[in-house]
């Protein structure tokens, strides 16, 4: 097994995950993709994608030619440059925001350069068939929380969640992370709720495939040896342990 499906299993075991964790890989032709994974048979966006990568536990091709039906996918994933109407606002003005001005805003966010990319293959980590560039993780608030916490435990930064309510999947935890070599959150859009079946309490967290393996001895160091585990126990309903009112500062240590 490849390592970076073996990372992925513990992934998913150690935060309980609904949906196993996906690997995204982005491709120069559509003639580099593993000829034993087929398109998606219709227009699509990428969260769809990578909706139908995670429900149907399968490794899935995506084109220029399929995501043509999302410009923000397309865009954020470098496979094109928005088209004029699409940057001004008119094309989703009324729609998407009151008017073009403030719709315009909506397509602001980070893209991967147009014309970099042609297609993506977007698979569970266990049935990755290359090596991702970026690894997705969906989870509920709890279990996000737990990356974050896996970041800290090695002495990682604060982590970054920007969002304008448009492109959780594909602009904000796969172009952003690939973009800035980060981890990144997000909150499910609108599209990944109608298209791509996130459900209303689901997170999506982002970050390049190099650093998987950190990410995981994070989270395996902060939820084996930290106060971290999940599901939390509560103790909020009865009186607090002598451990935990000593770290407050509220007792002396005996």
């Amino acid at each position: 097994m490849e390592k970076w499906a073996e990372l992925g299993e513990e992934m998913d075991q150690l935060l309980k995950l609904r949906t196993p964790s996906l690997g995204v890989k982005l491709l120069k032709r559509v003639e580099d993709a593993p000829k034993d994974i087929e398109p998606l048979p219709y227009p699509c966006a990428v969260c769809q994608a990578t909706g139908t990568a995670r429900y149907y536990n399968k490794p899935v091709l995506v084109t220029k030619k399929e995501v043509w039906a999302c410009q923000v996918g397309g865009a954020a994933l470098g496979f094109w440059d928005p088209e004029d109407d699409f940057k001004t606002g008119e094309r989703n003005a009324g729609m998407w925001a009151a008017d073009a001005k403030a719709t315009a805003k909506l397509v602001e966010g980070d893209a991967i350069k147009g014309g970099t990319f042609s297609a993506a293959v977007i698979a569970p980590l266990a049935k990755m068939p290359v090596e991702p560039d970026v690894v997705l993780v969906y989870g509920n608030p709890a279990q996000i929380l737990r990356l974050v916490y896996g970041t800290i435990w090695l002495g990682g930064d604060r982590v970054k969640l920007i969002t304008n309510g448009h492109g959780s999947a594909c602009r904000e935890t796969i172009a952003a992370p690939y973009l800035h070599n980060e981890l990144r959150l997000a909150i499910t859009d609108i599209g990944e709720r109608k298209f791509g079946a996130a459900y209303d309490y689901e997170m999506v967290a982002g970050l390049p495939c190099a650093k998987l393996p950190q990410l995981v001895e994070g989270v395996r160091g902060a939820l084996t040896n930290g106060i971290y585990k999940y599901p939390a126990a509560p103790s909020g309903l009865s009186a607090w342990p002598e451990a935990a009112l000593y770290r407050t500062g509220l007792t002396k240590r005996p």
